[in-house]
């Protein structure tokens, strides 16, 4: 199981995808440094599809 993402990288990660989508870009990467090591970081954006938003719902209760 995935581990749980606090309220606040949630957050960043929405306001993320807004900006994404803003721009018309489904995906985006960089490099962050973090801990002293440098990262490389990939985020792509996948719409779940309607029939699949209730696997979606329940994954989160």
């Amino acid at each position: 199981m995935q581990p749980t993402l606090s309220f606040e990288t949630c957050h960043a990660l929405t306001l993320l995808t807004r900006q994404l989508l803003e721009a018309g870009e489904a995906q985006t990467h960089t490099h962050v440094l973090a801990k002293g090591q440098v990262y490389r970081v990939v985020v792509s954006l996948d719409s779940v599809p309607a029939d699949q938003l209730q696997d979606v719902i329940r994954h989160y209760l």
